[in-house]
């Protein structure tokens, strides 16, 4: 169909800019104070991501206190163990990659929108388990979804699994096969943020990559 042409040509289009969107977060504060090393699994180097991922610049509002903060982070040793002791060496695929999806958001505040932008920054920009690259799902947040439900007009508001909707329901379960029938690996659809947050939010579309393809362009903004 004309619409889903759509979706492709404007996930194409957005990632020929891949090596300077991934530069935001590997030329990012963040990224060097952490000192994250690419391609560690060791329990530190993840376990300093997970810090920044909870943190309240990922979740909005105030961040969890200490005690709460350190449950969480027994909890992440749990779910690390989980991972290297009882998933990886007796699951496969999306079967591995869904039973770490589901151990990680049992983790207190930890939500599907977390739990799936984490992963996807440990396993698809840090290299750590790449393996399961094909299997992640796609996070959902306001820049994509207004995107392909307002902007490129792909899908319609039923069809697009909420913000923070959990992976398992059989809305969201569609939806992941569908963008998997169109690109894998699917979390590359992530990439649209980079148009929602760059330029629908400041209303640039004579700038924008894909203006081309929108259905519903801003007037410009004068001074």
């Amino acid at each position: 169909m004309d619409e889903y042409k759509t979706l492709r040509e404007a996930l194409d289009i957005i990632l020929e800019h891949k090596e300077e969107l991934d530069a935001m977060l590997f030329e990012g504060i963040h990224y060097k104070a952490l000192d994250i090393k690419k391609g560690d699994s060791s329990r530190n180097n993840l376990k300093r991501w997970f810090i920044l991922a909870t943190g309240p610049g990922w979740r909005g509002g105030p961040p969890p206190r200490l005690e709460i903060r350190m449950k969480m982070l027994e909890q992440f040793d749990k779910w690390y163990d989980d991972v290297i002791n009882k998933i990886l060496p007796n699951y496969q695929g999306q079967n591995a990659m869904d039973e770490i999806y589901k151990r990680l958001m049992k983790i207190e505040r930890v939500g599907a929108k977390i739990a799936g932008v984490y992963l996807r920054d440990i396993i698809y920009h840090f290299k750590v388990w790449p393996f399961l690259i094909d299997y992640l799902y796609l996070p959902i947040d306001r820049h994509v979804r207004n995107l392909i439900i307002n902007k490129l007009c792909v899908f319609n508001e039923n069809e697009v699994p909420k913000i923070g909707e959990s992976y398992f329901t059989e809305r969201n379960q569609r939806f992941q096969r569908f963008l998997n029938s169109i690109h894998t690996p699917r979390v590359e659809f992530d990439y649209l943020w980079a148009i929602g947050a760059m330029f629908c939010a400041y209303h640039l579309c004579d700038f924008c990559w894909i203006k081309h393809l929108c259905k519903n362009q801003m007037p410009i903004l004068t001074l």
